[in-house]
């Protein structure tokens, strides 16, 4: 791949997780002997295409992360560059897209991928779903369809109305973007005072549409004990 074409990743790591009930960053518990972190870079630095990879961390955990996951597994990899995050997701993110924009590597039309780094297990098949599905759109979301029912409700857990489900997909990442578009969605969004829950949100917002593609039931997001009881289930099916 041409340097000019290539994605650049943003790996949204600054989360504290407090469901996790731990006294440290859930990015940072070990995972089948190696961090959480350490296997989310993995697979998408093993794809090679990335110009650079950017890790968002919590100010005040730049040592660990160099201690835990990148001396340990990633030693010489020149691609990774740490910026410091913020409360805030959106913030954080934001804090990654000026540092590349600032850089002056990025164009336009480039393609930059954010993903959550408490989901560890993101196939290469699935990452290059979403990316290729970007390049033509301008904007791809990986999601997987409702297995419950939803309910809709007030304040007070009174049930409001039961939408049918067929119409709703619970939305993953890596989500995927023209850097300019994304760039203009979180100015608008810094302008507007308005927080979203996820990249596309910000999109949607300027009217632009997010193509769904395919995501994975294993592509979880480490957020309670059990997620991680459930990764290493998924791990071990793996081998």
């Amino acid at each position: 791949m041409k340097e000019e074409l290539a994605p650049f990743l943003l790996i949204a790591a600054a989360g504290r997780g407090r469901r996790m009930k731990e006294t440290i960053n859930k990015q940072y518990l070990f995972l089948a002997g190696k961090p959480v972190l350490a296997h989310t870079l993995k697979t998408f630095l093993d794809l090679n295409i990335y110009q650079q990879v950017v890790v968002i961390i919590a100010p005040g955990e730049e040592d660990a992360f160099r201690e835990l996951v990148q001396a340990p597994f990633f030693p010489a990899e020149k691609r990774i560059a740490i910026v410091m995050g913020a409360r805030e997701r959106q913030s954080s993110v934001y804090n990654g897209l000026k540092y590349l924009r600032e850089s002056g590597r990025i164009a336009p039309k480039s393609i930059v991928a954010v993903h959550d780094g408490a989901r560890p297990l993101a196939t290469a098949e699935l990452i290059l779903r979403v990316y290729k599905e970007a390049l033509s759109f301008g904007a791809a979301v990986p999601g997987i369809a409702l297995k419950d029912t939803i309910k809709e409700v007030d304040n007070g857990l009174n049930v409001v109305k039961t939408p049918s489900r067929d119409r709703f997909m619970a939305i993953q990442t890596p989500q995927c973007f023209h850097f300019s578009l994304l760039w203009q969605a979180y100015q608008r969004a810094r302008e507007d005072g308005f927080l979203g829950s996820d990249d596309a949100s910000l999109v949607e917002r300027l009217d632009r549409k997010v193509k769904v593609v395919p995501g994975s039931d294993e592509n979880l997001k480490i957020t309670t004990p059990i997620d991680l009881l459930l990764a290493e289930a998924y791990l071990s099916a793996r081998c």
